[in-house]
């Protein structure tokens, strides 16, 4: 039998090794990725690996064996188990990372926590509102002189003009008028139900001109995976001046590069969010977290030198692909945390751990 890793396995059965071997070298020879190949005419015998030929203009390298069913079973169930395996392994580093970003979110007593990729560990908001889900059963709340945290989804496809700015439409927004209501306000999280919808300049300034007080209010301000132009980054520095965090994570746009009148002097050097976000941390003199994502490009978006400008401005920017909790406070706290998060694990309280999982917690401990 012959195992071609290119072609997975032949179906055919050779009566003789030698006969195998004989079909081993044609596909060898038939194969574009030995196309350099030299056999050694002494001992041309299998296995054959592209890989050492130093091929490099192979996308995927080659390997042809001849070996018989019994071998080539053996070592697929070697594999199969090795597999399985790695994947207890996978799992155990998911269940304890879980377990410790329950954790990290206890210790940092944040009263809001939103996660994609941590969904079990969320802390709402408040007052929550999903305009894609309840449509039009929104029901300004008895108590939002008082409420100090708020989640609203937009519905993009529906409500993108009051996300541009447009002044009719966003003053009679119900967004603004819960904005409008809630005088306490301290912590807003705007969700779209599109990708990179784009939230403009206007926006802001509508929000601030119904609803002043929120410009000495808000203290966290999330809209992560909005698409915000370099001029609208400007704005919320100049009328949120009180945030302690913003989170505008992969919310930079790529087409500002090629589409601006200082083209030039973007490809020397200046990108369109460099000289608008430090401005925007300049004007926020409390700002201890600011949060871009892991989808920054610095080719056309910012360049890495701002990028380093602003770590020094912020006490932490944070680069993640998902929203996380603020760090332990130590070493000591963290190996604290990894412990009991182990005991959790073995415990197994809510049954939803393997058993190869509960294992290797325990060897952990």
């Amino acid at each position: 039998m012959i195992c071609n890793s290119y072609v997975e396995v032949s179906e055919k059965k050779y009566a003789s090794y030698e006969s195998a071997v004989e079909r081993a070298r044609r596909i060898r020879y038939d194969n574009n990725s030995f196309t350099d190949y030299v056999p050694d005419e002494e001992d041309d015998l299998p296995p054959y690996d592209s890989a050492v030929m130093g091929n490099f203009d192979a996308d995927v390298e080659v390997l042809i064996r001849v070996m018989k069913e019994s071998e080539f079973q053996k070592e697929r169930e070697e594999d199969e188990k090795c597999v399985e395996r790695e994947n207890v392994k996978d799992d155990f580093k998911k269940a304890l990372k879980s377990e410790m970003v329950k954790l990290q979110v206890e210790a940092s007593g944040e009263r809001v926590f939103y996660s994609r990729l941590y969904p079990g560990i969320q802390i709402p908001a408040e007052f929550e509102f999903d305009e894609s889900e309840e449509k039009d059963s929104f029901v300004l709340p008895t108590n939002a002189c008082s409420i100090k945290s708020v989640m609203y989804k937009m519905y993009s496809e529906v409500n993108w003009k009051v996300l541009s700015g447009d002044e009719a439409m966003l003053q009679s927004s119900n967004l603004m008028k819960l904005l409008v209501a809630c005088t306490s306000l301290e912590e807003l999280y705007l969700r779209s139900t599109g990708w990179a919808t784009p939230i403009g300049s206007k926006f802001f300034e509508g929000i601030t001109d119904a609803a002043p007080h929120l410009g000495q209010t808000l203290k966290v301000l999330s809209i992560n995976e909005y698409e915000l132009s370099p001029s609208t980054l400007k704005v919320i520095g100049k009328h949120f001046p009180n945030l302690t965090r913003l989170d505008i994570a992969n919310c930079f746009g790529r087409d500002y590069w090629s589409n601006s009148p200082n083209y030039h002097d973007h490809y020397y050097g200046a990108l369109p969010y460099d000289e608008p976000l430090l401005e925007c941390v300049g004007d926020l003199p409390d700002l201890k977290r600011l949060d871009l994502g892991d989808d920054l490009c610095f080719d056309y978006e910012l360049t890495r030198n701002i990028l380093w400008d602003v770590k020094k401005m912020v006490e932490r920017v944070t680069l993640d692909s998902d929203n996380m909790p603020e760090p332990f406070s130590s070493w000591a706290q963290k190996d604290a945390a990894r412990a009991k998060a182990l005991h959790q694990i073995v415990e197994n309280a809510s049954g939803k751990y393997s058993e190869g999982v509960v294992k290797l917690a325990k060897k952990e401990l």
